[in-house]
């Protein structure tokens, strides 16, 4: 059994993954701040009330859970407002939650995992949240920013521990269908739905199968990488 940490845990692809995870018999620290409509129970399943934007206290937090074998960034903000309307808060506020809680998150966490033993060469995994919007831009210019900074993150990371053997990933989806998905104008959305593939958004549990591919199936060779789930929204 895998004890594993997925942030932003209480709705959309967080939600979708976890309740993966419990499927598959693993023991899921769900963190989020408002747990008012998560329905995931059990014994395998711990709820961590945590504000990511608080970073100064990620530390503290982090020390009061178990040895973590996999660490999921998937929590973020986006707040769909134009470049000009940012506040001096609203930025930080996103800056904290995607950008800096993931980085420490992974600070805290990550050295525990190369502490310990490897097991077919591993010793740790994460599974870092980005974006398509991370390639192309974004109308919320600092969301955009936020997953392009995850993915030199992810690529610099991977850099510094997969000596070690700890696998760090991303994914990139493209538009999904979650509360996120929601706040977005439906001219983005029909931008989009005219570049996929399969003629529709994403629903969360498919993102979530590639989480959850990455987070415990995919072999040792697959480190410092971005699986695009995009259905041809975003071709590199």
């Amino acid at each position: 059994m895998k004890t594993i940490l997925v942030t932003g845990a209480t709705r959309g692809i967080g939600y979708a993954t976890a309740k993966r995870l419990l499927a598959r018999g693993e023991r899921v620290y769900a963190l989020g701040r408002d747990f008012s409509a998560f329905d995931l129970d059990g014994e395998n399943c711990e709820r961590v009330v945590f504000d990511l934007r608080q970073t100064d206290a990620i530390g503290m937090m982090c020390a009061q859970l178990p040895a973590i074998d996999v660490l999921i960034n998937n929590a973020a903000m986006l707040t769909s407002q134009t470049f000009a309307s940012y506040t001096p808060k609203d930025r930080r506020d996103v800056i904290a939650t995607n950008i800096e809680a993931p980085a420490e998150l992974i600070r805290c966490l990550v050295p525990k995992m190369v502490a310990r033993p490897r097991i077919d060469g591993i010793c740790g995994r994460v599974v870092n949240l980005a974006s398509v919007a991370g390639f192309g831009g974004h109308p919320d210019v600092w969301y955009g920013a936020s997953k392009g900074a995850i993915l030199n993150m992810t690529k610099s990371l991977a850099k510094l521990y997969g000596p070690h053997g700890v696998m760090i990933n991303a994914v990139a989806p493209g538009p999904t269908k979650t509360g996120m998905f929601d706040q977005l104008p439906q001219s983005r959305k029909d931008e989009f739905n005219r570049l996929v593939f399969a003629g529709r958004f994403a629903e969360a549990d498919e993102i979530a199968k590639v989480i959850e591919w990455l987070a415990l199936d995919a072999p040792e060779y697959v480190n410092g990488s971005c699986v695009d789930a995009a259905s041809g929204g975003y071709l590199r």
